[in-house]
């Protein structure tokens, strides 16, 4: 066992539970979350729990964020943070959902009906951001095969992006829904 106390860091609710900062013997933020939940009593139920209530948790060594499978990865002399994130919670949607109702507001005190429907679109674009799943873009990579075939690199040809519905002139990116490619002997 490694002798050195690793300092961890609780943040957002955990942190207010079970207390901010705690000082382990351990290796990797999995042996650090497995000892908390033996030495800090609920710690292990919370956890649990934690699910159901829309939590699950973010672990960074120093500023990096980890993934799943860095979490057997020793820590260094950086302490272990762990800190609580909402289900779901992700960039999108949030400013345009709040910019949206604040406008529903403004149109209702000023009375001007064109400020309440463009901010109910937008209050309703956003929350549709919000809720729609996001797919990871295509990146330039050599591996990746990144295509640039129909209409240059603004293109989306992700599987599982939703497709918009426009209605008059285009004036966006096109959004490819099916291709295919043939071979035809030309001899």
């Amino acid at each position: 066992m490694n002798d050195q106390l690793r300092e961890i860091q609780l943040y957002g609710v955990a942190g207010t539970r079970y207390g901010r900062t705690h000082r382990l013997a351990v290796r990797s933020p999995r042996e650090a979350i497995r000892a908390l939940c033996a030495v800090v009593p609920g710690f292990k139920q919370f956890l649990a729990a934690s699910r159901r209530m829309g939590l699950t948790f973010a672990v960074f060594i120093g500023k990096s964020n980890l993934a799943k499978d860095q979490l057997d990865y020793p820590a260094g002399r950086e302490p272990i943070r762990i800190a609580p994130v909402l289900v779901g919670s992700k960039r999108g949607g949030l400013f345009q959902t709040i910019l949206g109702v604040a406008l529903v507001a403004v149109g209702v005190f000023t009375q001007m009906p064109t400020l309440i429907g463009l901010g109910a679109s937008m209050a309703l674009g956003g929350v549709v951001q919000m809720l729609s799943p996001q797919t990871s873009g295509l990146a330039g990579v050599v591996n990746n095969g990144t295509s640039y075939y129909f209409n240059g690199p603004v293109n989306s040809a992700a599987q599982g992006e939703p497709v918009p519905l426009v209605y008059g002139r285009m004036l966006v990116g096109s959004k490819v829904i099916s291709s295919g490619i043939y071979a035809e002997d030309q001899t």
